[in-house]
């Protein structure tokens, strides 16, 4: 089978692409029944699922899952403020939050739930088009392996729009393969309104549309069919919708300039996207080989697959300096296109060797794959389940301890990097009596941000005060108020005696007690 019968569109290239590209006894279309995709799609489905519900509440949220639970309990005014000025790429994931939690309540579990279900749905999605783009067997495989990921736990347990990102880029794929099969108007805007998903999830998504461009002008060119060049059409709308969020989230994109393109986010990319470098090893080495099998005789998804991995990783390198778009967790809906190339290992091996498996519902060779994933992948997922995230603090434990041990009239300050925290303590705080937060002069309700306002007269706001608790980052180096302004500092250190009473994962807790006080 030609390259060029796998892209020649509309008819012969519904039964050339999929008999080219899977067995001679692969059913068609019309003969493949709701069973059949359902038994292609449930295993995946379930695995993924199971995996990310598995835990979902036991993992201490992050800074990131407070903005969330922050911004998505909001009423829809001070929601509307705070997207004035940050986060508007991710306002669609706020308010499908926000109707939620208003039905199924703001614990852990509940915050994670719709992650999980979208990491559910993309792995059912990943087997699909696995089918479509080679055979069962490798659809299955491929579903099976995206599922596995440590990577897919992880944000399958993470209340943020990854997963919903990552999903859609999918669905969006897929719906382009199906515009293909017949290039009708109806179909490539069903196209465009996939792409548009993704989009609204998180703007860097749409870089999805790099590789589809890539794949679509070889089609053209390969084809001729001029039907094709709708998917223009349907690319122009997506990016239509999408540019009002992309021009807002452009004039707030300072809250980003924390990122860096350097040699270690280079270098540790693909252990970031995979969740571990041993599944990296694994995926990548059976992707390469894949690919190196397929070039001459299945180039057509091929140039798919490499095109949607590896272009958006390049372009948001590239444009690094003028769009701070190099981060990992951006470019999480790239793992897809890796998970079909490994798993497409075994319909490469058996093209390659000659040998038939229309008997065989997914070869030794891509289970072989779906194994080493599972078996190289136990360390990232106990990674992926640790509690607190690695490297953030462990505000769960720490608003625990002050909670147990504050007394009535306390207060409480944050001092460094913990001063993201007051949105953590007042999540563990939220059915609890926290310690009044005694700097605040203006709330971030108030501000329309992340961050409150902290008094320019702090002997004024904290008054009589006689005990405060103050949360304070691990850093060795620094000193317990490191990051509070030095007229703050001053005041505190004048007034109170400063001991340590506690310290957790990258968290110090410590007790100001006032010195007129015996």
């Amino acid at each position: 089978m030609t390259d060029a019968q796998v892209l020649s569109p509309p008819a012969p290239h519904i039964v050339a692409q999929r008999r080219g590209a899977g067995s001679r006894a692969e059913p068609s279309g019309r003969r493949w029944s709701r069973t059949g995709t359902a038994l292609l799609i449930l295993p995946p489905a379930l695995l993924a699922l199971a995996l990310s519900v598995a835990g979902i509440g036991a993992r201490s949220m992050w800074n990131d899952e407070y903005a969330t639970w922050y911004a998505s309990t909001l009423g829809f005014g001070d929601l509307a403020r705070l997207l004035s000025n940050v986060d508007a790429v991710v306002a669609p994931y706020y308010v499908v939050l926000h109707l939620w939690i208003d039905v199924f309540g703001d614990s852990e579990a509940s915050l994670r739930m719709p992650s999980a279900l979208a990491m559910a749905a993309t792995a059912a999605l990943t087997a699909a088009l696995g089918r479509r783009l080679f055979d069962t067997g490798t659809g299955v495989a491929a579903g099976l392996v995206m599922a596995a990921l440590p990577a897919a736990t992880r944000y399958g347990q993470e209340a943020r729009p990854y997963a919903f990102a990552i999903g859609f880029a999918t669905l969006a794929t897929l719906l382009l393969l199906r515009a293909m099969d017949r290039p009708s108007w109806r179909r490539w805007l069903w196209y465009g309104g996939g792409v548009i998903l993704a989009g609204l999830v998180h703007i860097v998504t749409l870089c999805v549309l790099l590789g589809h461009a890539v794949f679509m002008w070889r089609a053209f060119r390969v084809s001729g069919d001029l039907r094709l060049l709708r998917w223009a059409a349907g690319a122009f709308l997506a990016v239509t919708v999408a540019l009002p969020l992309a021009a807002k989230g452009s004039d707030q994109s300072s809250v980003i300039s924390w990122i860096r393109a350097d040699a270690t986010a280079v270098v540790t990319l693909p252990e970031r996207i995979f969740g571990s470098w041993q599944v990296a090893v694994v995926v990548l080495a059976a992707a390469v080989l894949a690919t190196i099998l397929l070039w001459s005789r299945q180039r057509g998804p091929v140039v798919l697959l490499l095109s949607w991995a590896l272009f958006p990783p390049v372009i948001c390198y590239v444009t690094f300096p003028l769009l701070h778009l190099f981060l990992h967790r951006y470019l999480l809906f790239t793992v897809p296109a890796w998970a079909l190339l490994a798993a497409a290992l075994g319909f490469s091996l058996t093209r390659f060797t000659g040998r038939s498996v229309a008997r065989i519902p997914v070869s030794s060779s891509a289970l072989l794959v779906v194994a080493a994933v599972l078996l190289v992948g136990g360390p990232g997922q106990r990674a992926a389940r640790h509690s607190p995230v690695y490297g953030e603090p462990d505000f769960r434990g720490a608003a625990a301890v002050v909670m147990a041990a504050a007394a009535p009239g306390d207060g409480i300050v944050y001092s460094g990097v913990t001063r993201n925290g007051r949105r953590a303590f007042d999540y563990e705080g939220r059915n609890r009596k926290l310690p009044r937060d005694v700097l605040v002069e203006r709330t971030s309700e108030q501000n329309g941000t992340f961050g409150a306002q902290e008094c320019a007269d702090p002997g004024l706001c904290v008054g009589a005060t006689r005990r405060i608790w103050l949360v304070s980052p691990t850093d060795a180096h620094l000193d317990p108020m490191n990051g509070m302004p030095g007229y703050i500092q001053g005041f505190l250190l004048t007034a109170y005696t400063l001991s340590e009473f506690r310290t957790l994962e990258d968290v110090r807790i410590f007790v100001l007690n006032r010195k007129d006080v015996r």
